[in-house]
């Protein structure tokens, strides 16, 4: 293997990596968070006073929100990946806007979190990691 393939495939398992992490976040935090309106959490409940500042009306639809846009879409783009299909890298970068744009809102409207220490470089990566993918016919 010449090292630009090396390089490639490097960056592919990176990206499955952010991927699988990212995906498994964005499904067990947004079923966290729809299931919250049913049955409310004991140890680590959702305040109510910030879900009612917010243009949300519950923590229901933003945890649809989460779970498609970062869970589902996620997962999709992992099996893209895996099957190494054309449009791969496209759908990282995607996904990397998605994680960027959600952990940023959040920030923003409710403050630092340890979370953020997490998640905002993880969408950041994955963004840049999509980028170095891409093919180079422009």
């Amino acid at each position: 293997m010449d090292s630009f393939s090396q390089i490639m495939t490097r960056l592919r398992r990176i990206s499955i990596i952010l991927l699988t992490i990212s995906s498994f976040i964005g499904v067990f935090r947004g079923a966290r968070l729809i299931n919250d309106a049913w049955f409310p959490e004991v140890l680590f409940p959702f305040p109510e006073e910030k879900i009612a500042d917010s243009l949300f009306s519950n923590y229901t639809i933003l945890g649809w929100i989460l779970l498609s846009l970062v869970g589902l879409f996620g997962l999709v783009t992992l099996f893209c990946t895996l099957l190494r299909k054309k449009i791969y890298p496209y759908l990282i970068i995607i996904q990397g806007i998605f994680i960027s744009f959600l952990s940023l809102t959040h920030l923003l409207y409710s403050s630092f979190s340890p979370i953020h220490l997490f998640t905002i470089p993880i969408g950041v990566s994955t963004i840049v990691i999509g980028v170095m993918q891409t093919p180079r016919e422009f």
